[in-house]
């Protein structure tokens, strides 16, 4: 039995043998092919393009070429303004040629004056006004003189008048407007008597400053034949200038300027302009920007504020008047993008309004608002420019 069962054991190897040589294999074409799974690529998004929002704007005056998302708008109308400045509490006071010095107010914070009164009267061709915040007391620059204003019963209007310089040479041109700077002095640019000479009086085509405590004066910087405005940049506290040059040279020079002042400084007049670089005018200082030739370059201000584009920093502005002597120059307000260079400035120059014929700005200031202030002496208007809908 036990033999049996041996032979039985072998039989069932063999055969499982057997089977295992002649089992059938799938054929290639038979056998299922694995699913391909995609290789993982790497997907790029393209960044979106910084588009800045501008926001929307309104433009009253027609014909004027204002940049995308700044307004333009009457603040007020006003006959032949000259100067503009700002007590602390936000009234603008304005110089017209009609010899009085208002204020405008806007009260209801519109962008437009609500109320005007007459501050006081009596000023022969007024081109300037200043406030010395401490006091409250107005400065004004009329032909020859700088009188001091002041309201005692803060009713706005004037109750004193004092003379505080009553010498100040004039001629063709006069003393200009005026400012205080960082130091607590009173500066006032004083145009040359007469077109294009040698001034007898050496305060004529300089710039003065004066100690209102003790009535002390000097002449700060010389050889500017008509600087109409002052501005001190609201970082460094440095002194800028514009200037006017003389007029018999043809139409195409002088060029007019923008000027850095430096103490005892001296800008050329009457022998010097431009570049300044022939012989004899080693010695003077060239404007840091030029302006068309006979455009008179008039109001000066620095934007140090919050509003504007950022890119507006420290820019200076220019009010360009236009000519009575060559016709179709264009006037507007010119902005100058300042670079430091050394111990002085170069300056980049382009037009950030250009006006329509016939609109002439002279007085241009920063408000405490963030706008910017145009007088239009011809047409007798007080414009304001804001960044956004005013």
């Amino acid at each position: 039995m036990f033999r049996r069962f041996v032979i039985l054991i072998v039989l069932m190897l063999v055969g499982c043998q057997s089977a295992t040589r002649t089992a059938t294999l799938p054929s290639p074409t038979s056998m299922p092919f694995p699913t391909e799974t995609p290789i993982p690529r790497a997907t790029f998004t393209q960044a979106p393009t910084y588009t800045p929002t501008v926001p929307a704007s309104t433009v009253e005056l027609e014909g004027a070429d204002v940049p995308q998302g700044f307004s333009l708008i009457k603040f007020a109308d006003l006959y032949h303004p000259t100067a503009i400045t700002f007590d602390a509490q936000g009234r603008m006071y304005v110089a017209s040629q009609d010899g009085n010095v208002y204020i405008l107010h806007d009260e209801d914070k519109d962008g437009r004056a609500d109320t005007r009164v007459t501050f006081a009267s009596g000023f022969y061709f007024p081109l300037g006004v200043a406030i010395h915040i401490p006091t409250g007391d107005v400065y004004v620059s009329h032909q020859g003189k700088i009188t001091v204003l002041s309201d005692m019963d803060n009713d706005g209007k004037a109750d004193v008048q004092k003379v505080f310089a009553s010498d100040i040479p004039f001629g063709i041109h006069q003393n200009d407007n005026l400012k205080f700077g960082p130091d607590g002095w009173l500066y006032i640019g004083v145009g040359s008597a007469c077109k294009s000479c040698y001034d007898t009086d050496p305060r004529s085509a300089t710039i003065l400053r004066f100690n209102i405590d003790t009535g002390e004066s000097e002449i700060y910087a010389k050889g500017l034949r008509n600087p109409f405005d002052l501005a001190f940049h609201p970082v460094t506290g440095d002194l800028f200038a514009t200037d006017n040059g003389r007029d018999d040279l043809g139409m195409e020079a002088p060029l007019e300027e923008l000027n850095h002042i430096i103490q005892s400084g001296d800008y050329g007049y009457p022998d010097c302009w431009d570049e300044q670089d022939v012989p004899g005018c080693e010695q003077t200082i060239p404007a840091v920007a030029f302006f068309e030739a006979h455009s008179s370059a008039d109001g000066l201000d620095f934007y140090d504020g919050e509003k504007f584009p950022e890119e507006y920093r420290g820019n200076a502005f220019v009010s360009i008047f236009g000519s009575w002597l060559k016709p179709n120059v264009q006037t507007g307000i010119q902005r100058v993008v300042l670079t430091p260079q050394g111990d002085t400035y170069t300056g980049d120059p382009s037009w950030f309004i250009r006006f329509p014929e016939g609109v002439m700005p002279v007085p241009l200031l920063f408000g405490p608002d963030d706008a910017l202030y145009v007088g239009d002496y011809v047409n007798d208007a007080i414009y304001r420019v804001s960044y956004g809908v005013p």
